[in-house]
């Protein structure tokens, strides 16, 4: 995967983008065609393409920085790792 970091944002705030930016960034992260393929799809250039998927990044870190959903998320894996496996187990089942 190109950037599991982006892929894993896009998962939690892809619904916020834009149209444009969430079909742009679903196509590179997600179904993992290159710039020139998603360029190519949509009739536009390939910077066009790399414009959207930055801002789509930029909006994205943006999100990240004020909600913390990953964050939060990294946090409570970490926490769990210092937990008998009983509890993590338990832990685990109520965050699903």
């Amino acid at each position: 995967m190109k950037d599991l970091y982006y892929a894993n944002l896009y998962a939690v705030y892809g619904g916020l983008l834009t149209d444009s930016q969430a079909d742009i960034t679903e196509s590179y992260y997600g179904l993992d065609l290159s710039l020139s393929e998603i360029a190519a799809e949509k009739g536009v250039t390939r910077q066009a393409v790399a414009d959207a998927l930055k801002k789509a990044r930029a909006q994205m870190d943006k999100f990240e920085s004020i909600i913390g959903v990953l964050r939060l998320k990294k946090a409570i894996a970490d926490f769990a790792q210092t937990l008998p496996e009983g509890e993590r187990k338990k832990l685990i089942e109520i965050l699903e």
